[in-house]
């Protein structure tokens, strides 16, 4: 049951608290003792009052998997590999592999945060000069227009007409767009909103590619850690579920998870899914076959993130050009729509 602290802690966060109970393990510290010393350098941070939690839970004698889900801070993932490491006696060597696993994540978001951060900007930053364009420049080139005796060509006309009915209206037309953004970020929030957005980044043609890559690394990443730790394969389905933050991604491991259970073989489930690519697979059946599963994983894992990193520096620079030429031809065609009717008056005059 979760308490007041209803965030996550961030991923990078999450790398330094594994990495810290690690070294606290093999130090021979109390845990409870070294969570007490964590709190005390985390002041500030927005890991302290998941802290906070924990170092009370702890001090009356809960196990640590048992405080971290009391406090509602970390991801049940976490949790549940917490709760394999204790019941193992290795709970110093599961939350090494859990802060690599957090802090190659944290990279990858940050990754691809990056990498979306600049072409959003540039989208907004030619709307603006788009709309400055129809409520400020057309009216100026209608009125020289006019004085020569022509007239603008209706595609201009009626994006002034649509400038000019929004500066005419600005109140009711910024209240109406307030509305469409509250409307459009509630539906996003929504689980239906959500299940779109999942379906449309998955299935889009350029991201769609990419997100499926990134999905695959992290499930055989998941994986690695959790059969490296003695977790049957049921379990390990069901907590690589957990990471996953696309719900399309996680329903079809649900899915795969079930037919394992009822006897199907995992590699052609796997196949079926339709999110990994068939060379992955072949690569996770092939070291099944050898009997290093979960090393084979770990080598696959690494491949994806090396291929993921190159591939968003890619897009980074299709994408900012990209963006600069669609730019430049829906400005140039408005100005021209403008200026070829100018042109020829003047030559007329002339």
């Amino acid at each position: 049951m979760r308490t007041k602290n209803r965030f996550f802690v961030p991923r990078d966060e999450l790398s330094n608290f594994c990495e810290q109970v690690a070294l606290i393990q093999k130090s021979g510290i109390m845990l409870g003792e070294g969570i007490e010393m964590m709190l005390e350098s985390a002041r500030g941070r927005r890991i302290e009052p998941v802290l906070e939690d924990l170092a009370k839970s702890m001090a009356g004698s809960a196990p640590l998997s048992e405080a971290m889900a009391k406090s509602g801070g970390f991801p049940a993932y976490l949790v549940q590999m917490a709760r394999v490491g204790e019941r193992s006696g290795n709970l110093d060597r599961v939350m090494e592999s859990l802060s690599d696993y957090y802090a190659k994540d944290a990279d990858l978001r940050r990754k691809l945060r990056s990498a979306l951060v600049y072409p959003s900007v540039l989208a907004v930053m030619m709307s603006a000069v788009i709309i400055l364009i129809i409520v400020r420049v057309l009216p100026i080139f209608e009125g020289i227009l006019h004085s020569f005796g022509g007239s603008m060509p209706g595609f201009s006309k009626g994006l002034m007409r649509f400038g000019q009915l929004i500066g005419e209206h600005w109140l009711l037309s910024g209240l109406v767009l307030i509305l469409v953004i509250t409307a459009a970020v509630a539906f996003w929030k929504s689980a239906p909103g959500r299940r779109l957005r999942d379906r449309i980044a998955l299935n889009g043609p350029v991201i769609g590619p990419l997100l499926r890559q990134v999905y695959a690394a992290r499930f055989s990443q998941a994986l690695s850690y959790l059969l490296r730790s003695g977790v049957d394969m049921d379990s390990a389905l069901s907590m690589t579920e957990e990471v996953m933050d696309n719900r399309i991604v996680a329903d079809r491991i649900a899915t795969l998870r079930k037919e394992v259970a009822d006897g199907q073989d995992l590699f052609s489930s796997l196949e079926k899914t339709g999110i990994f690519p068939k060379l992955f697979v072949r690569l996770l059946a092939l070291g099944n076959r050898t009997g290093d599963l979960d090393g084979v994983m770990a080598k696959v894992a690494a491949s994806y993130e090396s291929e993921v990193d190159a591939q968003l520096t890619r897009f980074s620079g299709i994408v900012e050009p990209f963006l600069v030429v669609i730019l430049s031809i829906v400005v140039g065609a408005i100005l021209l729509s403008v200026m070829l009717p100018l042109v020829e008056i003047i030559s007329a005059v002339g």
